[in-house]
């Protein structure tokens, strides 16, 4: 695998045990790798915890990286989190499954179910967390 563009937190320094890889994201200054075993490797700046995968984490399926925060897909339709909350970005909300797809902004993340409803949770700032009513 090859990365580019400022290094300033090893965002683009990408681990020598790198293999196997289905997927990437790319965060504010962190990178994450999904090998095809269903576990994420990743590398960049570790200020907000981003870049540490919550021990245990397999059996994932997508991946997506926002500004200090990181997000999981799991094969059983859930999601983990992880990184930087402040805006609680990373506290998925309770109850959450049939998810088949994921999203990361800046300080907000996103669910996609497989009924076609979007969840959204973190910063609303500008209401990047209020999903319009009605989509599906």
């Amino acid at each position: 695998m090859v990365a580019w563009g400022g290094n300033g937190s090893g965002q683009t320094a990408v681990p020598g045990n790198l293999y196997s890889v289905m997927a990437i994201a790319a965060g504010g200054l962190h990178s994450l790798a999904l090998r095809y075993d269903g576990t994420i490797v990743s590398w960049g700046s570790d200020a907000n915890g981003q870049v540490t995968v919550p021990a245990g984490l397999a059996g994932v399926t997508a991946i997506a990286a926002g500004g200090t925060h990181s997000l999981a897909l799991k094969s059983d339709g859930t999601v983990v989190a992880w990184g930087d909350n402040t805006s609680g970005q990373s506290t998925v909300p309770a109850g959450l499954t049939g998810v088949v797809a994921i999203a990361a902004g800046g300080t907000h993340s996103l669910a996609l179910k497989s009924d076609g409803t979007v969840v959204a949770w973190g910063n609303n700032t500008s209401s990047q967390s209020a999903v319009p009513a009605g989509l599906s």
